[in-house]
């Protein structure tokens, strides 16, 4: 089922003039990769992504909506209508008792948000200060960090049918989340857009801070201002800002392994860096790339960063070939060292085709 429209000619041949055509996507990316969007729109308004969606539909294109572009690796032109997400708004309501719920359009920054937060006195989110990106993706890669998932704060998520336009509200608990996913990457990414979120925060809680040494650098009583400070400044030590170095962020998932093949490892690698996780182990994806020699390395105008083997950065290309190469010789070398395979973060663009039309992804 399409959507219709009244004096439909006229509605498309408006529609034709919001839509460019052949535009780089360079700025859209982090990586800074400069591949082109054969059409491309940016949609403002929850209306004006229905209509362009009704647009892709009409003419049988494939869709493709980018957030911030921060996990994402394009890796050739984007054929259909690539949609750039500036949905905006916040509302909160203060519930009596402890509670806070903050309504916030998916086109919005996500570290602006957690800055709001902490400003306003809302604790939750602070943990996920500074994670690149805006928050309609975070709920599609369950974003974590320092003990904290957004799966942990999250009530409900609102969301766009591509086919049909319909809008309407999907609670947390129903969402599939589980570490770096959810049915939005799964069985939802083909079907539904997020285009809004509602996180439950509280006006008073207990801070965590016993993951990542948060509670060895923190001076004097802990704040929730003084978390949300300390979590900038030991993100800002090791990750590279993207708009002075080009970079995804963390490119690798921590891999999870048996307690079996756990067991085998410690044996061989008694400094292994781990963490139990459900019935098995998270191994730290950096330690594995950085004790097997590539931190810092350098590999035809891209690289490992000197100060965080898990971020992947381009210092001078416009295209993603030699990035993929490095890719894969980390991965085999990891393999080859430890029998664990990395997986990719970032989303890839292009994505392999599907039958059904107006196929729709969406990424940081």
């Amino acid at each position: 089922m399409k959507m219709r429209f009244n004096t439909q000619d006229a509605f498309m041949q408006s529609m034709e003039e919001s839509i460019q055509k052949n535009v780089s996507l360079a700025a859209y990316n982090t990586f800074r990769f400069a591949y082109h969007a054969e059409y491309f729109a940016i949609a403002e308004t929850l209306d004006s992504l229905k209509k362009l969606l009704a647009w892709a539909n009409h003419f049988n294109q494939t869709v493709t909506m980018i957030g911030g572009g921060s996990n994402l690796l394009i890796s050739a032109d984007v054929t259909g209508l690539v949609i750039i997400n500036r949905l905006s708004g916040i509302n909160a309501r203060e519930h009596r008792g402890n509670l806070v719920s903050l309504t916030v359009a998916a086109g919005e920054n996500w570290h602006q948000v957690v800055a709001f937060a902490v400003q306003e006195g809302w604790f939750g989110i602070e943990n996920l200060a500074l994670i690149p990106g805006t928050i309609g993706a975070a709920p599609v890669q369950n974003i974590g960090a320092y003990g904290v998932e957004i799966k942990d704060v999250l009530a409900r998520v609102q969301v766009i049918d591509k086919t049909s336009g319909d809008v309407y509200w999907i609670n947390a608990r129903d969402c599939g989340f589980a570490y770096r996913d959810s049915y939005f990457k799964g069985k939802w990414k083909d079907k539904l857009l997020i285009t809004s979120v509602e996180l439950s925060l509280k006006k008073q809680a207990d801070l965590l801070l016993s993951y990542g040494g948060l509670s060895d650098r923190i001076e004097g009583k802990p704040s929730l201002a003084s978390v949300f400070k300390l979590v900038c400044d030991v993100r800002s030590e090791k990750l590279p800002d993207p708009t002075m170095l080009a970079n995804s962020g963390s490119f690798f998932k921590n891999p999870i392994i048996s307690q079996a093949i756990h067991s085998d490892l410690k044996v061989r690698f008694p400094n292994l860096v781990s963490f139990p996780f459900e019935d098995g182990f998270k191994l730290a994806a950096g330690w594995l790339i950085d004790q097997a020699g590539w931190k810092g390395k350098q590999y035809q105008g891209v690289g490992v960063y000197e100060k965080q083997a898990l971020v992947l950065v381009n210092y001078s290309e416009e295209n993603a070939e030699p990035l993929l190469e490095l890719e894969a010789k980390i991965k085999q070398s990891i393999f080859e060292l430890y029998g664990v395979e990395l997986e990719r973060e970032p989303v890839q663009l292009p994505l392999t085709p599907l039958i059904e039309t107006g196929h729709v992804e969406a990424t940081n």
